[in-house]
């Protein structure tokens, strides 16, 4: 690893240990409620539109609360914007904990969605703060590595401790490591690690090419995965007589390929344009996304999925770096303000993925749906290529 752990300082060990963390249990209590799905149908006896409703709504949360908690990170600082997602994050779980009807459910996944707004953009802006523009890449990609395990382990915990200890203990282990967390914040971070940094406009920094070129890469990454997890579980099933937990491990197979990839890319970033990588690993993932309809066995299907998770990872990797790079460049260090902008594409990704896949489907088939959206990201590539060939003053980043 070029970024040697050991090498680090103190403040840089701790910071980055403690963002890892964050990251790690915010998606690991994302992923935590859907193998209790089963028992809250049988328990609320919800329609498909509040079941949809209830998964929907963190995405639009976090969507909402983005744009205000990424900047005001930057005004006041990491360590109360931290601090402020995580007591929202333990409220969170203690509503799911103590639901006794679907509006509570919907109530605490949607404030989920917030404390995630606050965690999000603050914990990658210190990462920003902590490491020099050299370091960052693979930080960056430790940092997305923290996010696809905690992805990847929160369904099958979540199942297995439902099993085991009933529908609350989930929740209950994680309010305790979301405390673990708050614990850690208030007693360890440095703070040094908090400065006040130039205010900077979102509406202002989307308009940069270079940003807009990076928020299109993070909508086409998060889409395409996203628009994967309600078609290809059908297909699967409908094709190869699959079972919940065969398409579980593939999910966790892609998944574990992500987490894996996106530390190498980020060790490239030094080396290579970050464009360039973007792209590579956008045009990969079009060009696996399509393999999907054409599997006719349970190891062509893993081996498909492992080379899409690898490919969304290289691809969105590099994103959170490059971020840095440009708003130290255009925005004094308002890394809040950046970041906010990789959380926002993030949840529209999230919103997108599973609703355009569905349209896809009712109007073509699954293999279709699969076809276009391989299409869309290689036109949109060309089209990013386009917008960055014609930078001007600093040349193409290409």
């Amino acid at each position: 690893m070029s970024t040697p752990f050991l090498s680090m300082s103190k403040q840089q060990r701790t910071g980055l240990i403690l963002t890892i963390s964050i990251l790690f249990i915010d998606m690991l209590l994302y992923s935590l409620l859907i193998p209790i799905v089963p028992y809250i149908t049988e328990l609320f006896h919800p329609s498909s539109t509040l079941t949809g409703v209830l998964f929907g709504s963190y995405a639009i949360a976090l969507l909402v609360a983005t744009p205000f908690f990424g900047p005001l990170s930057d005004r006041i600082s990491r360590k109360a914007t931290l601090l402020f997602g995580l007591v929202g994050l333990a409220v969170s779980t203690i509503l799911f904990a103590s639901a006794h009807s679907m509006v509570v459910m919907i109530a605490a996944r949607f404030v989920q969605g917030l404390a995630a707004a606050a965690t999000w953009s603050a914990a990658l802006a210190l990462l920003a703060d902590l490491f020099p523009a050299k370091m960052r890449g693979p930080i960056m990609g430790m940092a997305l590595t923290a996010i696809s395990t905690g992805s990847l382990l929160g369904a099958p915990l979540g199942g297995l401790i439902h099993q085991l200890g009933g529908y609350q203990m989930p929740f209950l282990l994680a309010t305790g490591l979301t405390l673990l967390n708050i614990v850690g914040v208030f007693a360890l971070l440095p703070k040094q690690a908090i400065q006040e940094q130039k205010k900077l406009k979102l509406s202002a920094f989307l308009r940069n090419r270079q940003v807009i070129a990076i928020a299109c890469f993070v909508l086409l990454g998060e889409m395409s995965l996203c628009l994967l997890e309600p078609l290809l579980p059908v297909f699967l099933t409908d094709r190869l007589a699959t079972t919940s937990m065969i398409i579980g491990l593939l999910f966790g197979a892609m998944t574990l390929a992500y987490g894996l990839v996106a530390p190498l890319a980020g060790t490239l970033v030094n080396r290579f344009s970050p464009y360039r990588l973007m792209a590579l690993g956008a045009v990969c993932l079009a060009l696996c996304m399509p393999l999907l309809g054409f599997v006719h066995t349970l190891w062509q299907a893993g081996i498909v999925m492992v080379l899409i998770g690898a490919s969304a990872g290289f691809s969105l990797s590099p994103t959170l770096s490059t971020l840095g790079s440009v708003v130290e460049r255009d925005g004094g260090g308002a890394y809040g303000a950046a970041y906010a902008i990789f959380n926002m594409f993030h949840g529209i990704g999230i919103v997108l993925g599973p609703l355009v896949g569905g349209v896809l489907t009712d109007l073509i088939t699954t293999p279709g749906a699969f076809m276009t959206m391989s299409g869309c990201i290689l036109v949109v590539c060309l089209l990013i290529f386009g917008l960055l060939r014609q930078r001007q003053g600093e040349g193409n980043p290409f």
